[in-house]
């Protein structure tokens, strides 16, 4: 078994494993519109966030773009670089809607 293949297997046994304990940790946390959320609420959202909330919502929103653009590979390399150029994007630009956003800087 490849090294990259054990390590997705492990992390996707601790993430079942930990689910449970998480979610109702997490109970409290309300669910997230990101359709409706502009670039300054979600600039809002990472700060007021741990590491393991922010992880999650970039990956969803690295899905949501693979969605858009039809690539179906996680390369970590590029989200780091797209989350980069969100982040600018949406510091400049608070009121424009964080999906049009993610489709802007993931499109260059």
């Amino acid at each position: 078994m490849s090294k990259k293949i054990f390590l997705a297997a492990t992390l996707a046994l601790a993430l079942a494993v930990a689910a449970p304990v998480e979610a109702k940790k997490k109970s409290r946390v309300p669910n997230i519109d990101f359709g409706n959320m502009t670039c300054r609420e979600f600039i809002d959202e990472v700060k007021e966030s741990d590491k393991e909330d922010i992880g999650a919502i970039l990956l969803w929103l690295d899905g949501y773009l693979s969605g858009v653009t039809g690539d179906t590979v996680l390369n970590w390399k590029k989200l780091e670089v797209i989350t980069e150029r969100l982040l600018e994007r949406c510091q400049a630009r608070g009121k424009t809607m964080l999906l049009d956003a993610i489709r802007e800087v993931g499109a260059e």
